[in-house]
């Protein structure tokens, strides 16, 4: 089973935190959409005997390539792959332009979960960050979405970016609790150089925020979240249903393969990503050249790691026979040290075979990694 990502690359503006590949000139839009289900075809015959497990469509804004290209998309996705066993079909959505869409069509052709991007209700602080949304268009967007028979929807927030209070925060947190939401993504605020806010906060033009209060207002977070009845399953979600499928196989190592400007890809051994240029995307393309800038193989090392670090995120934690069995190694005997300094530490609790991140272990989750990352041991 595989996970496939179709990366759009357009906004109607971009987020002033935002560093993904994205831009809001919609000039190259049709001959990107031709190029990215060319790239699809080109894959075709190697994924011929390969069921999908889940599709994404991510960016920028999906959203904002409106009806008609979102359904011819969509078609060519279901012409190209073998859909037979998808259990989740997402997009990511913008309430400014998810209110125009007709999502019975959409789900008709296979959608069946929405991820809108809100961050906060304020106004102020929506424009603070480059959004384009109001609160109004969040709930319009919702009817529509709803309307259409769409009932897994994840809302995507954003907490301890520069201006925000406690107070805010807690205004936000009482709203979503009317929003109906089965899914909720909540992500710190990460200053990104090369972003307009990210520069303005590391060149000390804005404040960045207080590292206390990140830390109370990410308990305040989960504390609340609980009280609406959504249970965490890694660091940042939150559910009240199933689990994000697609995430899931980032976080659990399995094959994903990424389509678009800029994507990636992980399939067997090897790892591999597409170049970041809309130019030299289009050129290959066009010569039916797959857009691929760089691929490597995985050592079972690197493996090990990327599945510990990524297992932390998750509240399951280190299941200890799982990684035995999928790797064949010693576990607790190559990483003992690890172990024992964070179990000593109370940043790591051992239930039901399996070492978890403790609600401390989670506020200085780098620093656990750090420790597993600085292991020495050889599997060659």
């Amino acid at each position: 089973m595989t996970a496939l990502y179709l990366h759009i690359p357009f906004c109607r503006q971009k987020c002033f935190y935002c560093d993904f590949n994205s831009s809001s000139n919609l000039e190259k839009k049709k001959s990107y959409l031709e190029a990215l289900k060319k790239e699809a075809s080109l894959y075709k015959n190697q994924m011929e005997d390969v069921k999908i497990s889940s599709i994404y469509l991510g960016g920028g804004t999906p959203s904002v390539l409106g009806q008609e290209d979102l359904e011819d998309l969509f078609l060519h996705i279901k012409e190209t792959f073998d859909l037979g066993e998808v259990q989740e079909w997402t997009m990511e959505v913008n309430p400014e332009s998810g209110k125009d869409l007709d999502f019975a069509s959409l789900k008709n052709l296979g959608l069946s979960r929405v991820s809108m991007g809100i961050q906060t209700f304020h106004p102020e602080s929506l424009a603070s960050l480059g959004r384009i949304h109001s609160r109004e268009d969040v709930y319009t967007s919702l009817k529509k979405i709803r309307q259409g028979g769409i009932k897994n929807i994840n809302g995507d927030f954003m907490f301890s970016f520069p201006g925000q209070t406690l107070g805010n925060l807690e205004e936000d947190l009482k709203e979503i609790g009317t929003l109906g939401l089965s899914h909720i993504s909540y992500y710190s605020f990460i200053p990104e150089e090369g972003t307009f806010l990210g520069d303005q906060v590391l060149e000390g033009t804005r404040g960045a925020m207080d590292e206390s209060l990140d830390r109370k207002m990410e308990h305040r977070i989960e504390d609340q979240l609980k009280v609406l009845g959504y249970r965490q399953y890694e660091l940042s979600n939150f559910t009240k249903g199933k689990p994000c499928i697609h995430n899931l196989a980032y976080w659990r190592i399995k094959n994903y393969l990424g389509l678009g400007l800029s994507a990636h890809s992980s399939l067997g051994d090897y790892r591999f990503f597409n170049t970041g240029d809309m130019e030299v995307y289009l050129e290959k393309l066009g010569k039916s050249q797959l857009p691929i800038e760089e691929r490597e193989k995985i050592s079972k090392k690197d493996r090990v790691l990327e599945y510990i670090i990524m297992g932390l995120r998750l509240n399951e934690g280190l299941n200890v026979s799982k990684i035995e069995d999928r790797f064949s190694l010693d576990f607790e005997g190559i990483f003992q040290g690890a172990l024992e300094k964070n179990l000593e530490a109370k940043t790591l609790n051992y239930q039901d075979g399996a070492y978890v991140l403790t609600a401390y272990g989670r506020d200085v989750a780098n620093q656990v990694e750090l420790d597993f990352y600085r292991t020495e041991f050889d599997l060659s």
